[in-house]
């Protein structure tokens, strides 16, 4: 019989496989972890395989598709041999924590979900006082925050944060052990960190910026020079500078991500481009210049990133570097700057497939789901719908010629049932699209009404519902969805319908769907209620829109200091008049509002931030102008390569019906 090794020996060479996991050298982690199991076998007690076991697990989670079912597997098996609490969570520790991640990493989310409120012995019918109250799991609380936010239900994960918080904050008043203490604050650390993150997602950048501010010891007040000093603390500087790009703070966030880099504004190009072997920072840069439109000096980094030169050969250019974020932020420049070919190549080759290759070797999935749906928007960008189409299908498990039935049957990966529902919507193949997001959410097309608009309680599935509705011209539908999100109804009074819920994205839903069905007070009562409340951007320019092309416009914008968002607004206001004229009186007497409009999106587009906004509207312009489907099309495809999501939002404005048929009018008038 072999002879057991010391539990020292043992525990060193578990603790060196989770130090190469912790410098996330996965597939290191992955051999040390296997080797072993193997080197030790059956002489190893039951807490030290399952540690061994879950280690492993959470290194292939970090790797391919096909690892990460490996890892779900390799738990799920472990998981038999455990105990289970009243709830059904296994006493494995750190089991179902790590087997949560894996689902969620498979885009299984709800099963994820159902988990880990198992794990913080939390019924999923609970009220949401009782899902947001903390468990004292904190690893799982903060697990369960995280995943509430990815699926959208902010309300819900920053509750529960909040909950964290003041619950970690009164265990520290108390008298603890240093090591305790200790614990308690880093936990404390990570849920500031991550009320950081998740504020700007709710349009709250102010709490944001003074928590992560506070957190390394400065405040908004600071002077320039302070503010833009990089700390000793990487991944507050990056959260801050994300918060500052969506407050258009451009200029700062550069300064302070060259501070991280340890280079300066004025340093030569070939010094600025040098990567600084941190891939967050570098990318965050590149980010940076692409906003900026420093887009040669965005290609530069990322080509030293990739080890390549921009005078290298195609087939240089196109090799991937292996850095599956550098190679894919590379496709998306290359994808803003017309590279398309290039774009497709690197894309192909990072999937081991030919420009050349037939359409079924094209179309077959990878199964690195990033990779294959960069691809299929790639596709959907160069408007190559059918490869598009079938790769998405492929990734389903669904064929093209399936029955409606199967087609619409969720895969239960949610990234991919849900680009199948987007990419639906954009061919518009509206009852494909319908049909598999109400299976996602468990419902029929023939159910009752009051089933239909009954919330799933996944925000980003409910809004999808909303934005679908309303292409397909069902707006009471949208509209009584989004007042049972909102815990509302139709029969209370005005004042407690336009009261905001406290969730920027259901509120603004909300008034586009009053403002296209005519109830335009209730519309703009709400929104200036959420403008106070939330204080963004998008609300400034959702309220000026309400009355773009109405007889009291101009008068309203005068009391606003001119802005990007002014300046557009206008620009659609003399749009929409021009769409009324061309109704009215013919192609040709539009012309010179056509003109006003263009010329003021080009000054805005001159004086401010490039904006997607900006770039549609010149597109508009021109294409009612009735210029050439090359010049308007180039404008909407910087638009989406600024803003790809925009794709996927419905188009409510009111004036959008009016510019459909005035542009019928000016495209019969060029057959002529």
């Amino acid at each position: 019989m072999a002879k057991r090794p010391s539990p020292e020996a043992i525990e060193k060479n578990i603790n060196d496989a989770y130090a190469i996991f912790h410098n996330k050298n996965f597939i290191e982690a992955e051999k040390a972890f296997r080797i072993i199991l193997q080197k030790y076998q059956s002489l190893l007690r039951s807490f030290e395989r399952q540690n061994i076991t879950i280690g492993l697990a959470r290194s292939l989670k970090e790797q391919t598709f096909e690892k990460q079912k490996e890892a779900c597997s390799i738990l799920e098996e472990l998981r038999l041999d455990g105990r289970f609490n009243s709830f059904g969570a296994s006493t494995i520790h750190n089991l179902d924590l790590a087997l949560s991640r894996c689902e969620e990493a498979l885009g299984r989310n709800f099963e994820a979900e159902r988990r880990l409120l198992r794990l913080r012995r939390k019924n999923r019918n609970a009220d949401e006082n009782e899902l947001c109250k903390p468990s004292r799991y904190y690893d799982a609380d903060i697990s369960n925050a995280r995943l509430w936010q990815s699926m959208g239900k902010h309300t819900l994960a920053e509750t529960l944060l909040l909950n964290i918080k003041t619950e970690l904050i009164n265990e520290l008043q108390k008298k603890l052990y240093a090591h305790k203490a200790s614990k308690l604050r880093k936990y404390l650390d990570t849920v500031n960190l991550a009320l950081g993150r998740i504020w700007p997602l709710m349009d709250k950048h102010q709490q944001s910026e003074e928590l992560l501010l506070e957190m390394i010891g400065k405040r908004p007040d600071d002077n320039e020079d302070r503010l833009c000093k990089h700390s000793d603390r990487k991944d507050i500087d990056l959260a801050l500078v994300i918060v500052w790009l969506d407050l258009h703070k451009r200029e700062r966030a550069e300064r302070l991500l060259l501070s991280v880099s340890r280079k300066n504004p004025h340093d030569n190009e070939e010094t600025l481009c040098s990567p600084i072997g941190h891939p967050g920072i570098d990318l965050a840069l590149v980010r940076v210049w692409e906003l900026t439109e420093k887009n040669k000096l965005a290609e530069k980094l990322l080509l030293n990133m990739s080890c390549k030169h921009p005078n290298d050969d195609e087939e240089v250019l196109c090799k991937p570097c292996g850095h599956h974020d550098t190679d894919l932020t590379l496709v998306r420049l290359w994808e803003k700057l017309y590279k398309h070919e290039r774009a497709e190549k690197l894309l192909l080759n990072m999937s081991g497939k030919h420009f050349c290759a037939s359409e079924e070797e094209l179309c077959k999935p990878i199964w690195n789901r990033e990779i294959d749906l960069a691809l299929v928007r790639h596709w959907e960008l160069k408007g190559k719908y059918k490869l598009a189409e079938k790769l998405l299908l492929n990734m389903s498990g669904k064929h093209p010629v399936a029955s409606e039935e199967i087609l619409c049957k969720p895969c239960w990966q949610h990234a991919i049932d849900l680009a199948l529902v987007r990419f639906w919507e954009v061919v518009g193949k509206y009852h494909l699209s319908e049909r598999l997001l109400l299976n996602m959410i468990g419902k029929q097309p023939n159910n009752t009404e009051e089933i239909l608009c009954e919330p799933s309680g996944h925000n980003d599935l409910d809004l999808t519902q909303v934005r679908l509705w309303q292409m397909m011209d069902k707006p009471e539908r949208a509209e009584r969805l989004l007042l049972n999100m909102s815990s509302k109804s139709l029969n209370v009074s005005e004042e407690s319908l336009c009261k905001p819920t406290g969730q920027h994205d259901i509120d603004l839903a909300l008034v586009c769907v009053w403002a296209k069905t005519g109830k335009q007070k209730w519309a703009e009562r709400l929104l200036r209620r959420c403008r106070d409340l939330y204080h963004s951007n998008e609300c400034e320019y959702t309220l000026l829109s309400l009355f773009a092309g109405q007889s009291g416009f101009m008068e309203m914008i005068s009391n606003y200091p001119e802005s990007a968002n002014t300046l557009l607004v206008t620009s659609i206001h003399y749009f929409s008049l021009a769409c009324e004229r061309i109704i009215e009186e013919g192609p040709k007497s539009g012309n010179d509002n056509l003109m006003k409009a263009l010329e003021i999106v080009e000054s805005a587009l001159e004086k401010y931030p490039l904006s997607a906004g900006a770039y549609s509207q010149k597109a508009h312009c021109l294409r009612m102008l009735g210029r050439s489907e090359q010049e308007w099309r180039e404008w909407f495809n910087r638009a989406l390569s600024l803003d790809p999501g925009r794709a996927y939002k419905v188009k409510t404005d009111f004036w959008r019906s009016n510019e459909t048929t005035a542009l019928q009018k000016v495209l019969a008038s060029q057959v002529k």
